[in-house]
């Protein structure tokens, strides 16, 4: 389970991923990805590897409520995966999510479609006292069950398996109590009766994907035991529908496999996302070549996220020989690809293959209108880098002059050159020149960022150097301890760039 309200974001973007899930279109070879992957798992188990082939072969022959009652390897990986927020092993069991999540739809339609009284269900298990102090900090909340839920119907049976979890001093018992309205809520459920791979499965009820529920009350039965009082919320419920919408926002034009290659993408799980982009693109036939390419340059992309430079090249330069085959030279469908491949190149230190890029970029036709300003200070950075100062200047001067003229706007644009110019007086030691433009950066950077944002503690660092560098220690100090408070309060007090700027700031005070 997973509150709502947790700061990282990561419940949200696990419910995104379990959504994207359920949407995938699915063939017969994800199922054999799926075996092939799980055998190394279980080399030394002759009885699950022979379940691994029966579910290979005979999949179709019994339902996947059955196959997940059985609770052999795929049950236990399924329970891990998500307990573990292992994605790379729920998106190779995507299909199987799939296909129990319909399963359970379709039963609950067939047997509990006209039920209008009241259901009351039980759930027993036990979580840390950390955990369980932040669930009474929620109540009122919602909460969230990762997998598929199984309950019981009676209460006594739920009161004898949570007693024997309260011996754990670490632990803390929880019996959810869940009440669910068939009338209001959209949730399925399913008595597994005749449909459990165990025969006595009286009064166990389960749940499809994607359940939430509102905390209605806590209640303590005796020492290390409490009662939690769930409803079952539905789309209706604002906090729901909130969380629904900024789904729809996040993954924006994206569907099946690129939507959840995404969403892994955005929690860092760049393995699993590289995985669904390498067989997506195994799956593309040759004349798609569009989809081919979008598939080499989000493979690009990752590899630079993942700050594998060698490898986000190669898969950039396999995106534009795709284009390239059937686009001219000047599409604007080119100009993300150039301008991408000219960033990683400038950071691998492939100074004049990145200068190709980025002017390569600025041939493009009718492209975005900042374009071109975006490639002169692209191009300023790479000579920038190359210590040569006049060439960047020109550079930077061109984007200054066409950002002023055709778009006042554009601050964000207009203060990262500011920057870059400032870096370069720096550079060259003409510090008043460099206070000048890092004083222009901080004007635009406090309309365009929050004053807690981590771009304003950068420039506010900057002016710190130069004003050390101008003998103003006092003023520096004042500026390097803006940037301090910001960083702290937005990476904490381990990060490598809150280290770096109190590292600095004691400097300082020692000099000064």
């Amino acid at each position: 389970m997973a509150n709502l309200d947790d700061s990282d974001k990561q419940f949200v973007y696990l419910q995104m991923i379990k959504h994207a899930i359920l949407e995938i279109n699915y063939d017969k070879k994800i199922r054999k990805n799926y075996t092939d992957f799980v055998r190394q798992f279980y080399l030394n188990s002759d009885q699950q590897l022979n379940i691994i082939d029966t579910f290979e072969e005979n999949y179709n022959l019994h339902s996947p409520i059955w196959w997940y009652t059985r609770k052999c390897n795929i049950y236990h990986m399924l329970r891990k995966a998500f307990y573990k927020k292992d994605f790379e092993i729920i998106w190779r069991l995507g299909f199987f999510i799939r296909d129990l999540n319909r399963d359970i739809r379709k039963s609950h339609l067939q047997t509990h479609n006209h039920q209008r009284s009241l259901v009351t269900v039980y759930r027993s298990t036990a979580i840390k006292t950390a955990d369980f102090e932040k669930l009474e900090r929620s109540e009122g909340g919602v909460l969230a069950f990762d997998d598929f839920l199984i309950t019981t119907l009676e209460l006594n049976v739920a009161l004898k398996f949570a007693n024997t979890l309260c011996n754990d001093p670490g632990m803390i018992a929880i019996i959810f109590k869940i009440d669910i309205d068939p009338i209001t809520s959209t949730m399925s459920y399913i008595a597994l009766n005749n449909l459990s791979f165990f025969s006595n499965t009286e009064g166990e009820v389960l749940f499809s994907m994607n359940t939430i529920f509102r905390i209605e009350k806590l209640e303590k039965r005796q020492d290390r035991l409490y009662q939690v009082n769930l409803t079952a919320v539905g789309k209706k419920d604002e906090e729901i529908k909130n969380i629904l919408e900024y789904m729809d926002e996040v993954t924006l034009g994206l569907s099946g496999w690129y939507k959840l290659a995404k969403l892994l993408v955005d929690v860092k799980q760049y393995d699993g996302a590289e995985n669904i982009y390498k067989f997506c693109f195994s799956q593309t036939q040759e004349n798609h070549r569009d989809e081919r390419a979008f598939v080499q340059h989000e493979l690009g992309h990752l590899n630079e996220l993942k700050n594998n430079y060698p490898s986000a090249i190669e898969h950039y330069r396999t995106a534009l020989g795709i284009d390239l085959k059937h686009l001219e030279a000047v599409h604007p469908a080119l100009l993300s690809t150039h301008v991408n491949l000219g960033d990683v190149l400038l950071k691998n230190g492939d100074f004049n293959e990145a200068i190709k890029e980025y002017k390569s970029a600025l041939k493009i036709e009718k492209p975005e209108k900042l374009n071109v300003p975006v490639q002169y200070n692209n191009i300023g950075k790479v000579f920038l880098k190359q210590r040569m100062h006049s060439e960047a200047q020109q550079n930077f001067e061109k984007a200054v002059q066409i950002l002023l003229q055709e778009f006042p706007t554009a601050r964000r644009e207009l203060a990262d050159t500011y920057h870059n110019i400032g870096e370069m007086y720096y550079l060259i030691k003409d510090y008043a020149k460099a206070l000048n433009y890092y004083d222009k950066t901080l004007e635009l950077d406090q309309k365009v960022f929050s004053q807690n944002d981590p771009s304003l503690a950068s420039t506010y660092y900057n002016l710190a150097t130069v004003n050390e560098a101008l003998k103003l220690h006092k003023k520096a100090i004042q500026y390097v301890e803006k940037a301090v408070e910001i960083v702290q309060a937005f990476y904490g007090n381990n990060h490598a760039e809150t280290k770096a700027y109190v590292k600095y700031r004691t400097q300082l005070q020692q000099t000064s």
